[in-house]
């Protein structure tokens, strides 16, 4: 909980919005699927406790309780995923801040669809489908850090193709067969992912653990060097031309360069039944580590370890 809270603090747009207040003017009461303010209410009293500075060391049971309430996987002590602790902070805060107070039915996805987007260029279907996901998720939490993806698949006996490309394709086969609309029965197809809209913070997830059944069951050591500074992905998103309406110093705004600098790191370190979480942040006095009641300098080198588990990014403009 602690490297997670670390990082999340060091999210400075998103922070002050919990500290100055803004996230109240949000918070949707009725939206059956949030906690009618509770965990954002919580989550701000954190975050203010935070920032005062006034103690030497910080437990969060008030928000650890709110916690518990809405997610009892989180109980007891047990070591649990850090991902997955931040992924219901950030769906919980969503859901809490979500502009929509009446969603309207879910837009459903089928072959005449497919085949409409299919005919589209493709950053004109991304913009016509990230509009329809907004009907119903427009939070602060949507305009920071979601993004999207575009889906492409062909079937590899009529070469029926969806959407568009990725940078590597998988082959589905056998019982993960893809039911190829116009064959009508499964067949073996390609699938690419690519990425059609990057957020202003980006998180990346290094796949340190696999599981089986549902349980954490390896953990991988693999070393991976990562950027501190400029991670480029300009070139694994759509071109898109500006039309002149743009704030290009908005972070936000979908036409590149899209490069991003290291600001958190939510490290894990030991094995799956004793390990540890620890993280780096960078703050106006540079990179410092975290490690439960304690905060040390740390140089940017040390940043880039074999325990990287999350990495936090922001937008840089040029």
């Amino acid at each position: 909980m602690n490297s997670t809270l670390q990082c999340l603090s060091a999210t400075y747009p998103f922070t002050s919005f919990f500290l100055d207040g803004s996230y109240k003017r949000s918070i949707n009461v009725y939206n059956p699927l949030g906690t009618k303010g509770n965990l954002a209410n919580a989550f701000a009293e954190l975050l203010k406790a935070l920032w005062k500075e006034d103690y030497t060391f910080l437990s969060p049971v008030t928000f650890r309780k709110n916690i518990i309430t809405f997610a009892q996987q989180f109980s007891g002590t047990d070591q649990h995923d850090s991902q997955e602790f931040l992924s219901f902070v950030l769906d919980g805060l969503h859901e809490d801040l979500n502009r929509v107070k009446h969603k309207p039915p879910p837009v459903e996805m089928n072959p005449e669809r497919e085949h409409a987007l299919e005919t589209l260029p493709p950053e004109v279907a991304s913009e016509k489908e990230w509009g329809i996901y907004k009907m119903r998720n427009d939070s602060f939490i949507v305009d920071l850090f979601q993004g999207q993806y575009r889906n492409r698949l062909e079937c590899l006996t009529c070469h029926k193709e969806l959407i568009d490309e990725f940078v590597k394709a998988e082959v589905m086969e056998k019982e993960d067969a893809w039911n190829c609309p116009r064959c009508k029965v499964p067949r073996r197809a390609s699938k690419t992912l690519t990425i059609s809209r990057l957020p202003p913070v980006l998180l990346i997830q290094l796949k340190r653990f696999t599981t089986q059944n549902g349980v954490f069951w390896d953990k991988s050591e693999t070393p991976v060097i990562f950027p501190v500074k400029s991670l480029d992905l300009t070139r694994y998103v759509p071109s898109r031309a500006p039309t002149g309406k743009e704030d290009l110093d908005d972070p936000r705004t979908q036409v590149g360069p899209f490069k991003y600098d290291l600001y958190g790191v939510s490290n894990h370190m030991g094995t799956l039944s004793s390990g540890h979480y620890t993280a780096y942040v960078k703050s106006s006095k540079g990179w410092m580590y975290c490690e439960d009641s304690r905060i040390s300098k740390a140089q940017e080198r040390d940043v880039v370890s074999r325990p990287a588990y999350i990495l936090f990014y922001k937008r840089v403009r040029a």
